[in-house]
Order: structure tokens, then sequence, then C-alpha cells
């Protein structure tokens, strides 16, 4: 009962007393308390931090047939206590619980509410009635047919056909697009995008339960269990370490019932320090240090892992696959290439920017800044209008100036040139006195590091790809800006999760490795949920895709994601030559007691020896930079 009422952090706490005044008493202080005394405080310290363990360790044991590193626990403890080192069998099963409580801050930090997903779906729909009478309903009352209104800047609540002659709406939460996309009427536009322009209704097609912003929820609930969590590598050892210690040492208890010239109390002394040696408080403690003090030393680098488990997975990824836009790109529109016709360059510039400046669109708003950094200067226009996701039309010292897509400047101009720009650019057209004059090309440009960043990881070794949503020509020339091995196009949410597992699946059967997967949008949730590591650009991802990672970028530097698969990488060798060299001393030790040859004191040198230089060369990792 009382233990019930204390939380593990408390339970922790008291056990830290108990066993810092035990190695009081026994260095330092010299109170000479009887031995039961100092017994029985060292068990009510033990039991309260332990008894969990204890209790799991035999569930595990009696239900499932296995011996966990709750048993290794207390296979360290009893030896512990058969050697009256008090202090020893308490500290290691701290030192455990110490360990547990980082990994599991380390995972609080980066973890959302699951309420924090299911917020991203818009809770209120605009309905119109027959009158054209507006109120505010729950997506769920809503009904195919409905007449639903959204307002500039609000969330598309459920698919519906466009009623206007057309709309710019930002589809990149379920596309990935970078550029906001142009809907014409009777086309229907997908739940979770954002409209972009005026005020613009649909006819719902679709009920609540069955939008694209429901479905893209329920695919990231169904990825996440779909992924199976690999065991700690401690967990993997026990089931096979723990077994054969116990079956070892009882075999060896039982020599004299074969032999009948072997002593019963020369075999059990034997017994007793086969036991001892090869206790694994080493193992258990220098092993997850190495590990921790890993992720310390990759928080240090703005990446948040969300447990040790993902960590040593990291350090055996082959492949990597990435979004683009936000991830590979910088999500914002630069102007790349002005190309004049009939005027001149500042002429260009200057109808461009007095008639985008009128604008909120993204591009607008990246024209506007280009020709300000460039000292263009506004002119006075009149009559200007403006056509929602196409373009801008005014008058202009009696001429009629535009700028805006391709077909739009086509209606006015009727100039087949138009097409042969390249269309891996965003392109923006301008027209003067009914004639193409010009164009504007615009592109997403990649992140500063990134190209050092993708080279690095290709002379690592990593075989990489990049899936998007966007056009084909725009995706083809970032891959190949990237140097990337593969790539893929116009891709919707369920081809990302298909196409994710057939690049997952060929990584598993070539390359003999795991699988990751680099994103940064609602659109890349159920891909990393997916992933055998799962890694999110959190200084710019949503909220659901921070939910779904095993990593996260804080920072959105790709350069601290290559780094932290190389710490990754000198984290598990570390880990994995700890336990080589502690499994290497303690054989030695367990052969020789088995042949009679070592004493008890060789093996508490096996046992403590051992782990005072294992838990100093796991510390190592808090040093790595």
């Amino acid at each position: 009962m009382l233990f019930s009422t204390l939380d593990k952090k408390k339970r922790l706490l008291i056990s830290l007393l108990v066993m810092l005044f035990l190695i009081a008493d026994k260095y330092f202080l010299t109170l000479n308390l009887p031995f039961y005394l100092i017994f029985i405080i060292t068990l009510c310290g033990y039991l309260f931090i332990a008894a969990d363990v204890i209790v799991s360790a035999f569930k595990t044991l009696f239900k499932q047939f296995r011996m966990t590193e709750q048993f290794l626990m207390m296979i360290a403890t009893i030896g512990a206590f058969c050697l009256q080192d008090f202090p020893e069998a308490l500290a290691v099963m701290v030192f455990y619980k110490v360990g547990q409580l980082f990994e599991d801050y380390a995972q609080s930090r980066s973890h959302n509410e699951i309420s924090s997903l299911v917020s991203l779906k818009p809770s209120k729909v605009r309905l119109i009635d027959e009158n054209g009478n507006e109120s505010t309903v729950k997506p769920r009352q809503v009904k195919i047919g409905d007449i639903i209104r959204v307002l500039p800047g609000e969330s598309v609540s459920i698919d519906g056909y466009l009623v206007e002659e057309s709309a710019a709406i930002d589809t990149k939460a379920i596309t990935g697009e970078s550029e906001p996309r142009l809907y014409k009427k009777g086309e229907s536009v997908p739940s979770g995008c954002i409209n972009q322009g005026s005020v613009i209704t649909l006819k719902v097609n679709t009920l609540s339960k069955n939008s694209s912003i429901t479905r893209l929820l329920n695919l990231i609930e169904d990825a996440a269990s779909a992924k199976s969590t690999p065991e700690t590598l401690i967990t993997r050892f026990a089931k096979w370490y723990t077994p054969i210690v116990v079956f070892c040492a009882l075999l060896m208890a039982l020599v004299p019932v074969f032999v009948h010239s072997a002593l019963f109390s020369d075999w059990i002394e034997r017994s007793l320090i086969f036991l001892v040696v090869s206790c694994p408080c080493a193992l258990v403690l220098s092993v997850p240090l190495s590990f921790f003090g890993g992720l310390g030393a990759i928080s240090k680098l703005g990446v948040m892992v969300k447990g040790t488990v993902h960590l040593e997975t990291m350090a055996h990824v082959k492949a990597i696959a990435f979004d683009k836009t936000g991830t590979l790109t910088k999500g914002k529109f630069n102007v790349v290439n002005v190309v004049n016709k009939n005027i001149s360059k500042e002429e260009l510039l200057k109808i461009a920017l007095s008639l985008e400046s009128l604008s909120t669109h993204p591009v607008a708003l990246s024209i506007t800044a280009y020709a300000m950094e460039n000292n263009i200067e506004k002119a006075e226009f009149t009559d200007i209008k403006e056509f929602s996701g196409l373009g801008l039309k005014g008058l202009y010292e009696g001429k009629c100036v535009a700028v805006g897509k391709a077909s739009f400047i086509k209606s006015i101009t009727g100039d087949d040139e138009l097409y042969d720009v390249n269309t891996a650019s965003t392109t923006v057209y301008v027209s003067s006195d009914n004639a193409l004059c010009g164009y504007i090309e615009l592109f997403d440009e990649v992140k500063d590091n990134a190209v050092i960043s993708l080279q690095k990881l290709k002379s690592s070794g990593f075989k990489t790809s990049l899936i998007s949503g966007d056009r084909e020509a725009v995706v083809k020339k970032v891959a190949d800006t990237l140097s990337l091995d593969e790539y893929s196009s116009m891709q919707t949410p369920e081809d990302k999760v298909a196409t994710f597992n057939e690049f997952k699946e060929r990584t598993h059967q070539k390359e003999k490795g795991y699988c990751a997967y680099v994103g940064d949008g609602l659109n890349d949730a159920p891909v990393i949920s997916l992933a055998d590591v799962g890694i999110c650009m959190g200084n710019i991802g949503s909220a659901g895709t921070v939910e779904a990672s095993d990593v996260v970028i804080m920072n959105d530097n790709l350069l601290s994601l290559v780094k932290a698969f190389e710490l990754s990488k000198r984290t598990y060798n570390l880990a994995m030559s700890n336990l080589v060299f502690v499994m290497t001393v303690k054989f030695m030790i367990l052969i020789s007691g088995a042949l009679g040859f070592a004493s008890i004191w060789l093996a508490i040198f096996g046992d403590v020896g051992v782990l005072i230089l294992a838990v100093l060369n796991a510390m190592r990792a808090l040093r790595f930079k």
C-alpha cells in the first residue's frame, strides 16, 4: 500500500538517501550498527525502488518464460547481497531507475498529446442554408450536397466542389506542394487545406468521417500501429545471458551428485563465485550509460531522440528518404531569373511590383521583396482588378497591364510563347498593351547546407531518395541538384506510404539495414510513423509530424542530422565495445572459477573492478562532439 501511494520519483529519492547513508556508514562513519539493522535498512530501501522490477521480472518469467533485464537486476543484487556489499546492491537498482528516468524525460520532451494532432481537424463548419443564411455547426452535422463557406485564411473542414470560378488553395498539409494550387469551378477541394484567396463556397461531396483530413489522421494511426518497436540491446542480451548463467551455476552446484569424489562445499563455493562474477551490473550500467551519453551528445546538436531504442536503430540505418518542401528546400520562393521583352527589366519589375504589392500570395510577396531590394519604385495604377488564383490586371499610362499565370496572360495576349518557359520553376508572366513583355521565374531553393549534407550522407554509404507531392520537373531539379539516388513526384499521402514501403523493403533486402524518413508536414506523418526511424524537422514541422516521429531536429539543420547519425554509430560501437570487454574478462574469470583456480576476491574484481572500468569507458559518450 505504501509503495502504491508514493510515485516513482519519491521512491527513487528515498532509496538514493538510503544508499548514501550506507556508503557513509561503510567508508566514512563509525556507527558500528548491528548487521541485522544494516540488512533491514538496505532491504527496505531496496524494496522501495525494486518492488515493481521484481514483480515484472517474475511475471515475464512465469507468463512468457523469458528472463528479461529485470531478472538481470535481481541477479546483480543477489550477488551483491551474498558479498554483504549492501551499498552496491542498492546502487545497481538506483542507477537502473535513474537511467529509466532519463529515458522517460527524453521521450516526454518531444512528445505531444494526441489531442494536438486531433485539433488540426476543423471543429466547426460555416453552413449556408437555402436562404443564404449562415450558421456554425459541427462537421458531422453536414450532409452531402450542403453548401459551406470558407473565409480567407481558414481551413477547409469537409471536401467539396468549388462553386466559384476559381480559388487559390494552399494544399501543403495534404500534398506537400510548395506552391498554392489553383482550383476551378466544379473541382473537389480537399479538407485540411487553407483558402488563400477571397471567400469561397463549396458543395459538400463527402461526409466528415470520410473527408481527406480524417482519412489522413486515420492513415497516421494505422501506420503507427503497423510499426513494431525493437527491443533494447540489454533486453535482447538478457534473453540469452541470464538463463545460461543461472543454468551453469546450478550445474556446478550439482556436480557432486554425479562425481562421488567431489565435495558439495567446494562446488557450492565455485557456484557462488560463478554467480558473483557473472553479476551483470557492469553491463546493466555501462551499456545504457553509453546510450544515455550519446543521447546527451546528440541533444547538444539540437536533435531530440525519443529513447535509446531509436538511437540504436539509427546506428543501423542504410537508406534515407526525404520530403522536399521545408525539408530539403527552404519552403520560401526566391526570384531566380527575370526575362524582359520589348521593355527594360526595371520597367517590367515596376509593373510586377505595383500590381503584386496588392496581393498576399506567397509568390507575390517574394516578387515584391525582390523588386524593393533592387530599388524599384511603385507606379500609380488605376482600375486594378484581382482574379483569384490567376493574377491581377490594371491600367498604367493608358495601357492595359497584367501579371499572373500563363493561362491568365495567354487569355489576354494569345501568345503561345508562354509555354516554352522552363516548367521546373514557378513562372509569373507580365504583359503590357495586350502583349507579353517578359516573365519572372521563382524557385523554392534548396537549403544552404542541403548540398553538403547530402554529400556527407552519400559518402558515408547512405542510399537516398526524394518523395514529394510536387510536380515532376520541380522534384527532378531538386534531386539533380542534390545528386539523390532516386526520386518520386506527384505523391499523395497514400502514394507516399506505398512508395516508401517499397523503398524500405528494398533497403531491408539489399542493404541489410534500416530505413529512415525525414519530413516536416502533416502529409509526412504517416510515412514517418511507418519508417524504421522517423525524423521530423521540428522547428517548422507540424504537431502531427512531431508526434509521429522518433527523432526531432529542433534547429531545422540538416548538418545536425548528419552529425546525429555519426554519433549514433559511435555510441553503438562504444556500447558494444563495453559489452565485449566485460564479457571477455568475466568469461576468463568464470572459466578459472569453474576449474577451481579463482578465489572469491578475483570474483569481486570481476564484478566491481570491471564495473568501474566499464562505466568510465561509457562516460566517454558524454564528451562526444
